[in-house]
């Protein structure tokens, strides 16, 4: 495919996503009120929801290095009965809540980025602001805990593989999987480098 090929391709598509926006907002100024009450609870729950995420990343992030770094080789885990397991097992399971909860984040801060839009193009503007005024990490308008909450768990997380590497972190596939463990807590910290709803600092700078 020639680059003038790829270039149609590319702006055939932008055009249909953006069309598909229009077409969309278009919809949501025609409905009714009680889908309109919906869409406001829907932003609520997922403003709700992508601080719990981003709360628990960290804390599992948190979890992850202080074990990495414990002189320790089993932890007492806290299930319905105290479990001993084996230390190994507990970073990969405290990873794994680490990367799973910063993908569910992801994935909620896209949808309420939307929602917040299409009650922008719908509903009475002071409506969208005072739902944004909900009292959270995500939408408080002073940039330090958005994106120290966004940006503190891959510094935990790094912090502890190294400790458990070493050097051995100096090749080629471990820099990259380290890369991808980081991606995703980058990517939410760069959409919330401006509160949820992309208002400015009020009269108290929040």
């Amino acid at each position: 495919m020639s680059g003038t090929e790829h270039d149609k391709r590319a702006t055939v598509e932008s055009a249909d996503k953006l069309q598909k926006i229009v077409d969309s907002i278009t919809k949501w100024k025609s409905a009714s009120e009680d889908a309109r009450k919906e869409l406001v609870e829907n932003l609520k729950e997922a403003i709700r929801l992508l601080q719990r995420y981003l709360v628990s990343s960290l804390m599992a992030a948190g979890a992850f290095a202080a074990l990495a770094w414990a002189p320790v080789d089993v932890v007492q885990v806290e299930v319905q009965l105290p479990v001993p397991i084996a230390r190994g097992a507990a970073l990969l399971l405290l990873g794994a809540v680490y990367f799973v909860a910063g993908l569910l984040a992801s994935l909620t801060l896209a949808r309420a980025k939307r929602i917040s839009l299409l009650l922008r193009q719908s509903t009475d503007p002071l409506l969208i602001e005072a739902v944004l005024m909900y009292p959270s990490i995500p939408t408080m308008k002073v940039h330090g805990p958005r994106v120290g909450l966004s940006l503190l768990p891959p510094v935990l997380v790094v912090a502890g593989i190294v400790k458990i590497f070493g050097n051995e972190l100096f090749a080629l596939w471990p820099i990259v999987g380290v890369l991808m463990l980081c991606i995703t807590p980058f990517l939410i910290a760069y959409e919330l480098r401006h509160a949820l709803g992309g208002e400015p600092p009020d009269f108290h700078e929040d």
